[in-house]
């Protein structure tokens, strides 16, 4: 009995320290990483939110605020993270704009960190092995796309947190269906269609599965009808106090909302660099997020999520022709395994039917990542519980060799792993695909503009499509003040994020009045280059 006990304190004791690791060690790196070109709009939408809702509580004690004024500044699109950011920074008197997005991205790691600890906690739920769920967040953390953008993506990270926050309160809510379960699972899912329109997906789904899993068991159903109540009306209770939009119109705002916002998002036309050739965002073909998926995801955890979905996949196709007997019900672990299935093809075909301007990768599908970790550490379950056999020792060495790969190739590339393609792909991707559509890669050519330059006032005109706007709010004051935007002709130094906002720009390669001063290069493909005006005397 002690032995149990000295084994189970020092399993926690290692599982504490690797997340203390982890913790620690990105705190380290959050000053490095670049702005993407929708952090002032988001932040700005954030204030406006919070100047709104902090009059509304003031017009209690003071008539004469004219809540009309407020109310119009604030757009329908969602903006929970933005709130809680302009709150944090209002509580810790933050005004500078540097420190702002410095604490925005402590926030982001902040609830990225979480969602790990969330993860873990499913896979050791729904496992039984703290091996194969610290395996499950090795696999996020080593993972360089989503690690680097942890920092950064308040909208497709953030919404990849939510989803794990909501499966955790999903499992629980089927596990245990008391007032406290169905509170938080009300209260995140009301947060997750607060945070993005495709949280109707899993919403809807999960709707679905529950009734259709109820349809042959009406005993249970009146047994549970009034935790069902209570999530509904808790649900539409939270969906109504985390989005002040709503507040004035409930009904009518959040329909006009979920249309705009769709039609909003259908308006954006980029021009896309895919398979060598840039083409409009709104003429992609069907199978553009599929290979970004396919080309960025590590080749490993690639293979361990096609393995996993297909053994899962026999098993509940089984259980669903089962599921025609009228005394046949879903456990809890099939009905999770069940819904995570349905939300990933159910996602997919819904961008690829519905979804016409396609740009930025597969980042807006962010959320299905943990899907696929989760099918991957599946199959290494399956991998486990045979005593012996040579794919499973074949499977753990393909797994630490990649992940040894990914690490040191993490490592070499600090703090540009947003432009990270797997083993297989990188050496055509890295020349035929868009690289960094969010521009924060500027933070690079900046840095080292300044620290060649010692000017007061240095020229810049930004080629391709992320302007520099928001790259110059997280510098310095005093480097800020140095730097003034401008056009073409009267620009000092010309950047290029390779990220083409047009078909036709500047041939910068071969501007005779420029030269090539700074490259930043990821496997020897350049992502950011910096040009200086070639001054000739008269």
């Amino acid at each position: 009995m002690k032995n149990k006990s000295f084994l189970l304190n020092y399993n926690n004791l290692i599982i504490f320290s690797y997340f203390i690791i982890i913790f620690f060690f990105s705190l380290t790196k959050v000053g490095d990483y670049g702005a993407t070109i929708d952090d002032y709009i988001y932040y700005i939408n954030g204030v406006h939110t919070y100047e709104y809702v902090k009059h509304i509580f003031l017009s209690i004690f003071n008539e004469g605020i004219n809540l009309d004024f407020y109310r119009s500044s604030i757009n329908e699109f969602p903006v929970f993270y933005e709130f809680v950011l302009v709150s944090i920074c209002k509580l810790l008197n933050i005004s500078v704009s540097r420190e702002i997005f410095l604490t925005a991205h402590y926030l982001n790691f902040f609830l990225f960190f979480l969602s790990l600890i969330v993860f873990f906690r499913i896979i050791k739920k729904r496992f039984g092995n703290s091996l194969i769920a610290l395996t499950g967040v090795t696999f996020f953390v080593l993972s360089p796309r989503i690690f680097a953008e942890s920092f950064y993506n308040s909208r497709d990270i953030f919404f990849l947190c939510l989803f794990i926050f909501y499966s955790n309160s999903l499992i629980n809510f089927l596990h245990k269906q008391n007032l406290k379960n169905t509170i938080l699972f009300s209260f995140f899912t009301a947060l997750l269609l607060n945070a993005k329109i495709l949280g109707l997906v899993p919403i809807g789904l999960f709707c679905l599965l529950y009734t259709y899993n109820y349809l042959n068991t009406k005993r249970k159903f009146y047994r549970n009808q009034k935790q069902i109540y209570i999530f509904v009306i808790f649900c539409l209770f939270f969906i109504y106090v985390l989005w002040p939009y709503l507040w004035d119109s409930p009904v009518k705002n959040l329909f006009f909302a979920l249309k705009n916002m769709l039609a909003v998002h259908e308006e954006i036309i980029l021009v896309n660099f895919y398979f060598g050739e840039h083409l409009s965002s709104d003429m992609m073909p069907w199978h553009y997020r599929i290979v970004w998926f396919l080309i960025t995801t590590p080749v490993v955890i690639l293979i361990l999520f096609f393995s996993g979905l297909v053994l899962s996949g026999k098993k509940i196709i089984k259980l669903l022709h089962l599921s025609l007997d009228k005394k046949f019900e879903f456990n809890n672990n099939e009905f999770f395994d069940l819904f995570l299935i349905l939300t990933l093809f159910f996602s997919f075909f819904i961008v690829l039917e519905f979804n016409k301007s396609k740009f930025g990768g597969w980042r807006h599908l962010y959320y299905l990542y943990p899907i696929s970790v989760y099918f991957a550490l599946y199959f290494i379950n399956f991998l486990f519980s045979k005593k012996t056999s040579f794919l499973k020792y074949f499977a753990f060495t393909a797994v630490f060799l990649n992940l040894t790969y990914n690490l040191i190739w993490f490592t070499q590339n600090h703090p540009h792993q947003y432009v990270f393609f797997n083993f297989i792909a990188k050496n055509y991707a890295m020349k035929n695909f868009d690289l960094d559509w969010w521009g924060v890669s500027h933070k690079s050519s900046v840095d080292y503009i300044l620290s060649k330059d010692t000017r007061e006032e240095i020229k810049i005109f930004v080629e391709g499509f992320a302007s520099l706007r928001d790259t110059l709010m997280h510098l310095k004051n005093d480097d800020r003040k140095r730097i003034k935007l401008t056009d073409y002709k009267d620009a000092d130094y010309v950047i290029d994020s390779k990220m083409k906002r047009l078909r036709v720009n500047n041939n910068l390669a071969e501007n005779n009045s420029l030269e090539l001063i700074y490259e930043l290069i990821i496997d020897q493909q350049p992502i950011n280059s910096v040009y200086k005006k070639i001054t000739t005397k008269e």
